[in-house]
C-alpha cells in the first residue's frame, strides 16, 4: 500500500482520535493540525503528546490565520477533516471553507475528507429540522470543494456513532422510556464500525 502524508483537523475529536491512530499504524507520515485556540484542554493536550510520541506531527495552525492553514496543507497530499460533533452542534461546518481555501491555494492536495460523516448531504434534499441547517452547511461546502476542483471523498455514516444509543437521535445510551424504530432497507444500507473506516 501506498504510504500517504496525511494532514487530520479534528484529531482529538471523537473520530479523528481513531483516524490518526489507524494512520500511524499503517505507517503514514501522520499530521494533526493543532490550534492555538485549544488553550489548556488537559485531556486534548495529553491525547496531542501521546500522538506525538507514537510517531505524528503536531502542526500549528489557526482558522483565522490563513497563511498558516496554507503552510500546514503543503506538508501533506491528503487532508481529513473530522471536526468533533461539539462544533458540528455549534454550527461550526462552515469552518471549512477556510481549510477549502488553503487546500485551493496550496495546489498540492491529492484528497480531501470533508466532514460530511453522517450523511451524504447531496442525498438529503428532504431533510427537517433541526438537522437541516446542518444538511444546508454541509451543501455549501460541498459545493465551494466542487467548485474549488478538488478531489473529495463523501465518507457518510458509522454505526458505532448511533449504536450505544440503539439510533435514537440525541440518546448517547439507549432510553429508559420509549425508542423509535427506524425503516431498515438492506438492500441500500452498510453498518461501518468505525474503527474499520479509520483504516481505510
Amino acid at each position: 500500500m501506498e504510504k500517504s502524508k496525511v494532514l487530520i483537523e479534528g484529531g482529538t475529536g471523537y473520530l479523528g482520535k481513531r483516524l490518526v491512530k489507524s494512520c500511524l499504524a499503517n505507517g503514514h507520515d501522520t499530521y494533526i493540525l493543532q490550534h492555538p485556540e485549544i488553550g489548556v484542554d488537559i485531556e486534548k493536550v495529553e491525547m496531542l503528546i501521546s500522538f506525538k510520541m507514537y510517531g505524528a506531527h503536531l502542526g500549528t495552525a489557526s482558522f483565522n490565520d490563513h497563511q498558516s492553514l496554507v503552510d500546514a496543507v503543503k506538508l501533506v497530499d491528503v487532508v481529513i477533516c473530522a471536526i468533533s460533533s461539539v462544533h458540528i452542534c455549534s454550527h461550526h461546518i462552515l469552518l471549512h471553507l477556510k481549510l477549502v481555501d488553503a487546500i485551493k491555494e496550496a495546489g498540492n492536495i491529492k484528497r480531501f475528507f470533508p466532514y460530511e460523516f453522517g450523511t451524504d448531504p447531496a442525498r438529503m434534499e428532504n431533510a427537517m429540522e433541526p438537522g437541516r441547517v446542518t444538511i444546508d452547511d454541509k451543501m455549501v461546502v460541498r459545493k465551494s470543494i466542487e467548485e474549488a476542483s478538488i478531489t473529495y471523498v463523501s465518507a457518510n455514516c458509522f454505526a458505532g456513532y448511533f449504536l450505544g444509543g440503539l439510533c435514537q437521535i440525541n440518546h448517547i445510551l439507549p432510553s429508559t422510556d420509549c425508542c423509535l424504530a427506524w425503516r431498515w432497507k438492506p438492500e441500500s444500507s452498510h453498518g461501518c464500525y468505525d474503527h474499520w473506516t479509520a483504516s481505510f
